[in-house]
């Protein structure tokens, strides 16, 4: 007598063999039936499918497309509003979707400055005259920068705009910002030896508060770190004695690197959740030491792809 689990073992195989013979027939009538459709109609014609017919033509939805690009800040709302002045009659999700399928996303807009034609050629000529520059030149350059950092998140209210993803920076599609006056100022360098050590300064800065920071801040960093070896100092076209400077494209604080590092430094800093200035100030000195070398390093070594995007831009935005 056979044994239960070997009869159960039979029975298994069987279907699975049946199982296959029926897909293989499946397979084989399916490529059938298409290759007598092409010899029929000289092409491969898809059958109609189950579903609500689409409410809206294409003529329709290129309206809705020049509705959306005339105003990218209009919400679904009101493109629904305008729509429907055409004659089209359907809902916000319809607006969305119809949308979605052109390939708009509804994302916050990327906060920029409001950049002249001057100023974008300016920046473009800059780039172009240092594109060959290789990293180990960028090592040699020295950051700088101020920045105004305050108690709390700040403002991170933004502006959604309908745009497709290859127009995150475009004109249209930003958030044009300005710098404006918060809680304490401060100053900082960066190399690819080190960073400097931080200045909170309590007071406005003017010519002469400038150069004390320089010669207390900076000439002991330089001297610390790169002794009598050649350095280009980067500063905005602020002026510096006794140490040779970059010249800088106005209105493009995003082109230098340090910028990357204050976003990610005051986040360390709110991460303290300083209730005062006074410790305000001693949450960004203990910060400042704790910034990760590889961080700083990978922004440094950016600076050859930032300049390709800057002449990809033709002095415009970019992701940096």
């Amino acid at each position: 007598m056979r044994k239960q689990t070997e009869i159960s073992h039979d029975i298994k195989q069987l279907h699975h063999d049946k199982a296959l013979h029926f897909g293989f027939l499946l397979k084989k009538w399916s490529v059938s039936k298409t290759w007598t459709k092409y010899k029929q109609h000289g092409k491969v014609v898809k059958g109609k499918h189950s579903g609500r017919p689409r409410k809206t033509s294409k003529r329709q939805d290129r309206k809705l497309k020049a509705i959306c690009l005339e105003n990218r800040i209009c919400t679904t709302k009101l493109m629904r509003n305008k729509w429907e002045e055409t004659g089209v009659n359907v809902c916000d999700q319809t607006v969305r979707n119809h949308l979605k399928e052109m390939g708009f996303t509804y994302r916050k807009a990327k906060r920029k400055p409001l950049l002249t034609p001057k100023q974008r050629k300016t920046k473009l000529q800059w780039a172009k005259e240092r594109q060959s520059w290789t990293v180990d030149d960028w090592m040699k350059v020295i950051f700088s920068d101020e920045s105004q950092i305050c108690i709390g998140q700040g403002d991170d209210v933004g502006t959604f705009v309908w745009c497709h993803s290859n127009e995150i920076y475009a004109d249209i599609c930003l958030k044009k910002m300005c710098k404006f006056p918060q809680s304490l100022m401060i100053w900082g360098c960066m190399s690819g030896k080190g960073t400097g050590e931080m200045a909170v300064i309590t007071s406005s800065i003017n010519a002469q508060v400038y150069i004390d920071i320089l010669d207390t801040f900076l000439i002991p960093f330089i001297k610390r770190m790169f002794g009598d070896d050649e350095i280009i100092f980067q500063d905005n076209n602020a002026s510096c004695h006794n140490v040779m400077s970059m010249s800088w494209p106005s209105n493009s604080p995003y082109l230098n690197p340090i910028e990357n590092l204050w976003w990610k430094f005051k986040k360390m800093v709110h991460d303290k959740a300083p209730t005062c200035k006074a410790d305000l100030a001693t949450a960004i000195r203990e910060r400042w030491s704790q910034i990760a070398e590889e961080y700083r390093l990978s922004l440094i070594k950016s600076m050859p792809q930032r300049l390709q995007a800057v002449i990809k831009a033709r002095g415009g935005a970019t992701k940096y």
